[in-house]
């Protein structure tokens, strides 16, 4: 039979099929723009730096995948250079809608004209010619984590309860030009769109919010992401055990967890979505040694890595002073673990 190719194998997992292989995907950006010879923000404004940053170190410390960075141009573009909540003129749209008629201030969006969505397309193209086998990841906002971003989150959870028509129309207002964006990223080469939900979980809004006002969304978007032949991770932020139930029913191939019993997942929604997660960032993985790091991913991964559909990682993105001998041991621990399992991943 032949070898599955690396990307193949993430493919695969994250459509849950055994491949005896347990991927090991860190939201790695941070750390990696800290190794380069270059400053982070060189390396942001610079593509070529940026995409050498992001392939040196997954070949230094031999983990999968490629981070082809953050979109949040619809943001920095609608809501650009008008006035946020504290009397400043913006530049990355937070906060300057904050009542409903702010709406018509906000810049038509023009796909053409977005610097941050072609220079997303230039870090994929780049990535994708450097290291062809690597499957390359791209992080979105959201519709809802627009939205939310440009009322400012505060401002957003009272409208929720005060005015909830507000929050509709501008979620319905950022829909198209984001759900246009991700589809030219997809045509840029991404394979996997990675959607971070920190403001929405339950760390943030009630269940009950999430259900009437985010999940309509979460489920076209998701959808349409699927349609155009990307595979999607969701990264539940925080605490969002009271609404697996809920966010395992809006599309995406997989869940990157936090803050979550793998174990309980793993036999509950195992069947409909894989998982992702969950060592500790900052406790574990920066603050913790290598045998922590071992031992709890190894813990990890014998508890969501059984019949496939798991990738180990951290539960949120790597800082930038995570020590090396942590990120090896964290490669280390699925290794180990896939014999422990006897290739039953």
């Amino acid at each position: 039979m032949k070898e599955l190719t690396k990307t193949e194998k993430i493919i695969n997992t994250l459509e849950r099929k055994k491949t005896g292989y347990i991927p090991v995907i860190p939201s790695a950006t941070t750390f990696a723009l800290a190794r380069s010879p270059h400053s982070p923000e060189d390396c942001k404004k610079d593509s070529r730096k940026f995409a050498d940053a992001m392939v040196s170190a997954r070949k230094e410390f031999n983990y999968d995948g490629l981070w082809a960075g953050l979109f949040q141009g619809v943001t920095s573009f609608m809501g650009g250079g008008l006035i946020d909540k504290h009397g400043k003129k913006s530049v990355s749209g937070n906060g300057t809608v904050r009542q409903p008629e702010d709406m018509k201030k906000l810049r038509p969006f023009h796909v053409d004209l977005c610097e941050a969505l072609h220079h997303i397309m230039e870090n994929i193209a780049l990535l994708k010619k450097l290291e062809p086998a690597e499957p390359v990841l791209v992080i979105v906002d959201n519709p809802s984590m627009v939205a939310a971003a440009l009322m400012d989150e505060e401002n957003y959870y009272f409208n929720l309860i005060k005015n909830p028509a507000f929050i509709r129309d501008l979620t319905e207002l950022v829909f198209d030009p984001l759900l246009l964006c991700v589809k030219k990223i997809i045509e840029a080469g991404a394979d996997i769109i990675w959607l971070p939900l920190p403001s929405i979980g339950g760390t943030c809004i009630s269940r009950q919010h999430y259900e009437t006002f985010c999940m309509p969304y979460n489920k076209r978007f998701n959808e349409a992401i699927i349609a155009q032949g990307a595979h999607l991770i969701v990264h539940t932020c925080g605490n969002w055990n009271d609404r697996f139930d809920l966010v395992t029913t809006e599309g995406a191939h997989c869940l990157h967890v936090s803050q979550a019993d793998l174990g309980e997942l793993k036999k509950n929604y195992g069947k409909r979505v894989a998982l992702m997660g969950q060592v500790p960032s900052i406790s574990v993985m920066m603050l913790g040694d290598a045998d922590l790091v071992l031992k709890t991913g190894i813990q990890d991964c014998l508890q969501g890595a059984e019949n496939g559909g798991f990738i180990l990682s951290a539960d949120c993105g790597l800082p930038g002073k995570t020590p090396e001998e942590n990120i090896r041991a964290l490669v280390r621990a699925a290794r180990e673990a896939e014999q422990l399992l006897s290739g039953k991943c």
